[in-house]
């Protein structure tokens, strides 16, 4: 029987933000563990220097970070490690801001019923959804449909992540030099192949406050635009002779269900 926790990060800060999620998982009749997460705004300079060096986030990304991104980064990392700690097969890794959907409680079910598969990576919500041409495969199990993305959508709000797939992004990612989400994007860089579930099982208000960014700003930090164009390509160049190995991933996991 395969060994899973729903983990829920959250704020000490943000104690609405917990009981709103606890009530829908309580209503799901879905046991969770909450862990706290990192706030970046109470880290002294020192410290953020120490776990997302200046240099290397000028290197990687095409601006600065505010706290708040690296501790929500580092918060992510907290929560694969508990998945490695607690010698998990997987878990959910949940932010507090989302709402659940009325199928959230059969993907639990569904998952933790998965025949024996080799898997890292499942993404439950992407920020756009987009057209369905980027979905690039696919194969139904139960009232479900298992996907891979041409381009793997930004946002980390809501996911299932093995003991493999923890494992591999802790060993790829040893300093925040990006949001974690734009780190998932480049999947390759962490040595992970990463899938996606539809239907989406979860949601999230896109014009609810942020406690990344809760007085705004990120758009206003100074981009240096001919990086960002060079970060992109070499990007789309990676995506590009990456993808045939993410293919054959999928085509293995999608034989495992049968």
């Amino acid at each position: 029987m395969l060994k899973y926790k729903v983990f829920v990060i959250n704020l000490a800060r943000s104690p609405e933000r917990m009981a709103r999620i606890s009530q829908q998982l309580a209503d799901a009749n879905v046991p969770f563990e909450r862990i706290e997460g990192v706030d970046g705004n109470l880290l002294s300079d020192a410290e953020i220097e120490q776990v997302s060096p200046a240099a290397l986030v000028r290197k990687h990304y095409y601006r600065a970070l505010n706290k708040g991104e690296v501790g929500c980064s580092l918060s992510h990392k907290k929560a694969w490690q508990q998945i490695v700690d607690d010698q998990l097969d997987f878990a959910f890794i949940l932010e507090d801001d989302i709402d659940l959907e009325s199928n959230f409680a059969d993907v639990v079910e569904l998952m933790a019923g998965l025949p024996h598969a080799n898997w890292d990576f499942i993404k439950l919500y992407p920020l756009r959804k987009g057209s369905p041409k980027n979905i690039r495969q696919s194969v139904a199990y139960r009232q479900h449909q298992f996907i891979s993305y041409h381009k793997f959508p930004l946002s980390a709000v809501a996911q299932v992540i093995s003991h493999q797939g923890a494992t591999r992004l802790l060993q790829h990612m040893p300093y925040v030099v990006q949001p974690v989400d734009g780190h998932l994007k480049s999947w390759w860089s962490l040595g992970i192949y990463p899938f996606g579930l539809i239907p989406y099982c979860v949601s999230v208000d896109l014009q609810g406050q942020s406690d990344i960014n809760p007085t705004g700003g990120l758009e206003k930090l100074p981009q240096r635009r001919l990086h960002k164009l060079y970060l992109n390509w070499q990007r789309a160049f990676m995506r590009l002779v990456s993808t045939p190995k993410l293919d054959n991933a999928f085509s293995l996991f999608s034989k495992s269900l049968k």
